[in-house]
């Protein structure tokens, strides 16, 4: 005798479990990411300390030491050069129950400590005391060359080259060589620290950090560009290539001007975007905000000369392209916000910049306000033929 086989599902059942998981696919989908999870960000009295906890994750650690804006080919290199040695210094102490990280910023070095939670935290005031020990320039000329010879290869192309024109009125260099200045510029990193912790418990490592770790902000030697400096350079071409860069020198990070820029420099890029075909042009911005100066230059390279173009760009600048870069820059902030690592990496922004510690969470607001006729009225200029910094490379003909 065979037993009949009878499905456990029979196929109404089946037909109507497929229509119903595609409705609650499509429900949710449309109802998009959830909200942004901010973690709250602490610092201590002295805001020498920032802290945030993070449920499940490891320990981090950053130490932020200043330096004078490296835009110059002597700053950079220089920069490049205290990095190397603090990674050498930390090679040294190497140990397995935690890692480190060095990052060259433009106007500061990062030095990542990471631990796991059920690991003891490094002995701090040993890794500071190593790190900060006096350098010995003489002993740094080999690795000078090497860092000088990657830097000349890099710098072969036009763009480059009319780059580091920009940041050389920026920040005049003096005939000081790079190892004259390193000794002194090295110590300078060790004398208005800031530093950043996150993780899990975070804030119990707040007294090991303030016993183990200078808290004191001592007045730094460190010199800055000045405020405008002006230039109208004229140049000849080496190709076949117009070329016309737009530079002027920005405020700092903690300026209340900050979000004006920084939506101005979007409205140029979504601009450029849309009529970089039609103009046949190719562009490049540079832009940053540093903890004593900010910065932006507009690179237009084509055929012909671009300068008869801009007056076509500004009357485009409008209220409806500035509304669509500002979302955009939201949207953008959101999804980076939705990662924690980003939001790590925002605790130091907050730290080095000293700004107030609800700034992740407040960002996009201060985006989403912002006066649309002020942001205009700094991308008209911004697209000024008559900008402080011009410089200007026409063909030979």
């Amino acid at each position: 005798m065979t037993n009949e086989y009878r499905p456990i599902f029979n196929r109404k059942y089946l037909v109507g479990l497929v229509w119903f998981s595609l409705i609650a696919i499509l429900i949710l989908s449309s109802m998009g990411p959830g909200a942004v999870e901010y973690h709250d960000v602490d610092s201590n009295d002295s805001q020498t300390l920032y802290w945030m906890e993070l449920d499940d994750q490891p320990m981090q650690l950053v130490f932020l030491l200043a330096t004078q804006p490296a835009l110059n080919t002597t700053q950079q290199q220089l920069q490049q050069l205290k990095s190397l040695i603090l990674q050498q210094r930390l090679r040294a102490l190497a140990s397995p129950t935690y890692s480190y990280n060095v990052t060259p910023r433009q106007d500061r070095i990062e030095v990542t400590l990471s631990w796991a939670n059920e690991q003891p935290a490094p002995a701090l005031n040993r890794i500071w005391q190593a790190l900060s020990k006096p350098v010995d320039a003489s002993r740094w000329q080999e690795p000078l060359k090497k860092i000088q010879a990657r830097d000349y290869l890099a710098e072969q192309s036009e763009e480059q080259t009319l780059v580091n024109r920009f940041y050389q009125q920026l920040q005049p260099a003096d005939d000081t060589s790079v190892l004259n200045l390193l000794s002194p510029s090295y110590a300078e990193l060790f004398t208005a620290p800031l530093f950043a912790i996150s993780g899990e418990d975070a804030e119990d490592y707040v007294e090991l950090i303030e016993q183990q770790l200078p808290q004191t902000l001592r007045p730094t030697g460190l010199s800055y560009p000045d405020s405008q400096p002006a230039a109208l350079l004229r140049e000849n071409s080496p190709d076949k290539t117009f070329r016309l860069l737009l530079g002027q020198t920005l405020p700092p990070r903690a300026s209340d001007s900050f979000i004006t820029h920084r939506i101005s420099a979007q409205v140029i890029q979504d601009l450029l975007n849309k009529y970089q075909d039609q103009h046949n042009l190719n562009f490049r911005i540079l832009w940053a905000s540093l903890k004593h100066i900010g910065f932006q230059a507009l690179i237009l390279e084509g055929d012909q000369s671009p300068g008869p173009i801009l007056p076509q760009l500004q009357q485009q600048v409008n209220e409806e392209l500035v509304e669509q870069s500002q979302n955009r820059l939201a949207g953008i902030w959101q999804e980076r916000m939705r990662d924690n690592m980003n939001q790590v990496a925002a605790l130091s922004l907050i730290a080095f910049y000293q700004l107030p510690t609800d700034t992740m969470e407040t960002y996009i607001d201060q985006l989403l306000d912002q006066d649309p006729d002020d942001i205009i009225k700094q991308t008209q200029r911004a697209l000024d033929a008559s900008q402080p910094i011009s410089i200007i490379q026409s063909p030979v003909l």
